[in-house]
């Protein structure tokens, strides 16, 4: 070829060196080596695809069980009591508004629960199909702040009130102790969508399940540091992660959730995905509960509806998927303001919001909802609703029926409830505070040392004491730190007690036995020795000698009750007391003045014979459950009882009102609260208050766990928080109408002279208006106080010495209920005698420890004159 003029050609050496490498690849493929190399990939090959399915077997069962059935379970709801609207009540507009939306009601977005809408005179109200009541609208009509019209416009029907839909309080006997409010996509603001995505998943819309090029990344950096640590999760795989599997970080569960990351992208589209982590996030604790979802996190954070967040607000919860408790803003207000900008730097940087949004946003201030969780959720009345309802139906059904339970609880009073409890206990810290420091001498220098003591509990309580109904409750001062419910725990009742033993000593007016006990009496306050040795002493070692009933319970003296008390008889307090529901006193000379330990509920519970005309009313915590279909399922009704004659609750009542006008409860007057009411303070190891108005009762203790003395009185521990709740609560439109206490049918009003016990006359320099059940009554003028040369006073003492002077009649009465003469009201403590009325009385007893009279001539009594005699008293 060469020599033909052509080049050599390479062809013939190329194909020899071909068949040179094929002959060495064939010798290497059937080396004994090679075989067992293939073989051992082939295995592992057929190994990892058998792995792989199974998983994917294994997890297309686990999420075709969740998505096939309810995703979520709907667990029993606690819903509050539901407030009534009515003609007349100052309120407005936007005030109805924001009690809806605390039901979920909306006014942008469709709601299954109701729509409201307002405008130019008023409020459009449209309940839905998940709507508590009948789905009744409602047109509200506003003029100068307060309601003028309630209509409903489908009838074109006048209404004079209208029960606006309940707030939901919380889920209850989910597995875990789990709150959340679901929501759909369409419900979630594009804001919050944009938000999330721009910090957590910025393809999320553009790539499958999985992020190639951020795993890659992450892997990377993972194995250059030798740990798991690096996030490039998806939206589908921290779904995986939150829905299905723990958060624990290791290579099996990476794999697992590649492998449900990737199903759930073949079965779902990206809006339900998306939808369903917006209801599963992990968002955080309150209190005992787990915050899951946005819809929760809106109200729990910023106190409003997901669809009025700001975009300060959806950054600040799109930040806080990355570590809800390391960067929640309650405790880490920085941290929680550093990762929201954050997140609005990446939505700028994404191009979702303007250069002027994110400026204006950077400058906002992080504003949270101020409720605390006994405000919002009233976490000690729900675990005892829940203790209750455990109690009387099946615990499966309660997980599984989504039951509605219909509370008594009134959230605004609720919230004024926490707001007393932590300015009372605020207070009451600091006086702790001062009493406790000392000066104290160290290596020669003086120094002020606070020294170390327990921490304070709270407990309150407020019911209606006509039915019983539980309207607010807090039973401790942190339910995060405990949950021990201070209402139900005993403690020694100390001077809250007394009352009984007044009540049964009044009581003596009708079952006949002596000696007879009036407003007009009087009791010896001196150191005495009781039976078994007994001596008690009073506040500060002060004795008053002989002193009106009124005044010694007014100034809760010791000696003087426990002399009532035996002259009464110890066991006929005592059975009053058990009949009242306090089943630990026993009949003592101790008894009287609250050393036997009763619960904060037991004696709110017994205080309702007061209140409530004799009637004793056991407490509840729910109207009615509810399941889903609407059938009643259990339901609480006021069963009364009656253990007081109205005559005796009303008398015992009115010496009560002494307390807080004169006595040792004044503070609560001095501190603004003007409304009629009757009130007890308390102090034995621990500080009571307890006291009420025609509408409310409500009950404060306050002492420490390890039951050291408190060293400080009811009216310096308790009672500031009870005047601080009941001036809030009598400020509520609801609890707005209270009136004086009416004397029932039967009680007559006297003008007395309270030195001689009788009745007055104008010539005596004091005199005060005591109540009597008919018939029992003084009917004698003073005679300490004469007045021998006027005209009018002859005419009088002519009168009274021929009986012609008859008592003062009562004021205008409204009728309450009057127990029949023969009831139960007495039997009540121990006597089995039918109980006198104002007709068949018998002639009355001089009352007990009246001033012994000489007997003057007739012209003497009738002109008082002679001289006057010595007394004393009995």
């Amino acid at each position: 070829m060469a020599r033909l003029g052509y080049p050599e050609s390479s062809s013939w050496g190329v194909g020899v060196k071909l068949k040179v490498k094929t002959r060495r690849w064939v010798r290497l493929l059937l080396h004994p080596a090679t075989k067992v190399v293939i073989a051992l990939l082939l295995i592992a090959c057929v190994v990892v695809g058998g792995m792989v399915l199974h998983y994917y077997d294994r997890y297309a069962r686990i999420i075709d069980a969740r998505l096939n059935g309810p995703i979520f379970h709907r667990p029993t709801v606690l819903y509050a009591a539901p407030q009534t609207i009515f003609l007349g009540e100052a309120i407005s507009a936007r005030q109805v508004a924001q009690e809806l939306e605390r039901a979920n009601y909306s006014d942008t977005l469709p709601s299954p629960v109701g729509r409201y809408k307002l405008t130019s005179t008023g409020i459009e109200i449209e309940p839905g199909p998940e709507s508590f009541y009948s789905p009744q609208p409602a047109r509200v009509t506003f003029s100068h702040g307060q309601i003028v019209a309630i209509a409903d416009p489908q009838n074109q029907q006048a209404l004079s009130e209208y029960s606006l839909e309940p707030e939901v309080l919380t889920t209850l006997f989910g597995q875990h102790r789990d709150k959340r409010r679901l929501l759909k996509y369409s419900d979630l603001p594009p804001l919050l969508v944009k938000a999330v995505l721009a910090i957590e998943d910025r393809s999320f819309f553009h790539h499958g399940a999985f992020n190639y090029w951020r795993i890659l990344g992450a892997a990377y950096n993972d194995l250059r540091r030798g740990r798991l640590d690096q996030g490039a999760s998806t939206i589908e795989m921290q779904l995986a992660r939150n829905f299905f599997l723990t958060p624990r970080k290791t290579w099996r569960r990476k794999l697992e959730e590649a492998v449900i990351a990737f199903e759930l992208s073949q079965r779902m589209t990206k809006q339900q995905i998306f939808e369903l982590y917006a209801n599963e996030v992990y968002m955080g604790q309150r209190g005992t509960y787990t915050i899951r979802g946005f819809g929760e996190a809106a109200r729990t954070y910023f106190g409003v509806p997901v669809d009025k967040l700001t975009l300060p607000e959806c950054a600040l919860l799109a930040g806080l998927v990355q570590g809800p408790n390391r960067l929640t803003p309650f405790v880490f207000p920085h941290r929680a303001l550093v990762r929201r900008n954050e997140v609005l730097h990446a939505m700028y940087v994404t191009h979702w919001i303007s250069r002027a949004q994110l400026e204006k946003a950077l400058k906002a201030p992080i504003r949270l909802n101020p409720a605390s969780v006994e405000v919002s959720d009233a976490p000690y009345f729900v675990d005892l609703v829940r203790q209750q309802l455990q109690r009387d139906l099946p615990q499966e059904a309660l997980e599984t029926q989504s039951y509605h339970v219909y509370t008594t609880l009134d959230p605004d009073l609720q919230r004024a409830a926490a707001t007393a409890v932590k300015n009372g206990m605020k207070q009451l810290k600091e006086l702790l505070r001062q009493r406790r420091t000392r000066r104290v001498l160290v290596h020669g220098r003086w120094r002020t040392v606070v020294q170390k003591g327990p921490e304070p509990q709270v407990a309150l309580i407020a019911v209606d004491p006509h039915t019983g109904a539980v309207k607010a409750l807090i039973g401790g001062t942190n339910y995060a730190r405990s949950q021990l419910d201070h209402v139900l725990s005993p403690r020694p009742t100390g001077s809250i007690f007394k009352p009984f033993v007044y009540a049964a000593a009044l009581n003596t007016a009708l079952d006949g036995e002596k000696p007879l006990i009036t407003e007009a009496s009087t009791l010896d306050d001196e150191p005495t020795i009781f039976q078994g040795g007994y001596a008690p002493h009073d506040f500060r070692q002060e004795y008053y000698g002989q002193v009106p009933i009124r005044e010694a319970l007014a100034h809760s003296l010791n000696n003087a009750t426990i002399a009532l008390a035996d002259m009464v008889g110890y066991q006929r307090v005592a059975m009053l007391a058990r009949r009242a529901g306090l089943t630990g006193i026993l009949p003592t000379p101790s008894m009287a003045i609250g050393t036997y330990a009763e619960s904060p509920w037991q004696m709110t519970q017994a205080w309702t014979i007061f209140a409530n005309h004799g009637s004793l009313v056991h407490l509840h915590m729910w109207y009615s459950v509810q399941s889903a279909g609407g059938e009643v399922v259990d339901r609480e009704l006021p069963n009364p009882r009656q253990l007081l004659d109205p005559r005796v609750a009303f008398l015992t009542t009115n010496l009560l009102e002494a307390v807080l006008s004169e006595g040792t409860g004044v503070r609560a007057r001095e501190m603004g609260f003007t409304a009629p009411a009757a009130a007890k303070t308390g102090t034995e190891n621990d500080g009571w208050f307890v006291g009420y108005t025609s509408n409310l009762e409500c009950l404060v203790w306050v002492g420490y766990n390890n039951y050291d003395v408190l060293h400080a009185q009811g009216a310096h521990s308790a009672l500031p928080i009870w005047a601080d709740f009941m001036k809030r609560a009598v400020a509520m439109p609801q609890y707005a109408d209270f009136h004086a206490f009416r004397p029932p049918p039967g009680i007559v009003q006297e003008r007395i002279d309270p030195q001689s016990q009788q009745v007055a006359t104008p010539d005596c320099p004091q005199s005060r208006m005591d109540y009597f059940i008919a018939g029992t009554q003084p009917t004698v003028y003073c005679e300490l106080h004469p007045m021998p040369t006027s005209p009018t006073s002859v005419a009088r003492r002519v009168f009274s010495f021929f009986h012609l002077v008859p008592s003062q009649p009562s004021p205008p009465q409204a009728a309450a209920p009057a127990a029949p003469a023969n009831t139960a009201a007495n039997s009540a403590i121990g006597t089995a005698q039918a109980a006198p009325t104002a007709q068949n009385l018998p002639p009355p007893t001089p009352p007990a420890a009246k001033i012994k009279k000489h007997k003057r001539g007739f012209f003497a009594r009738l002109f008082g004159i002679g001289k006057k005699h010595s007394h004393h008293h009995h």
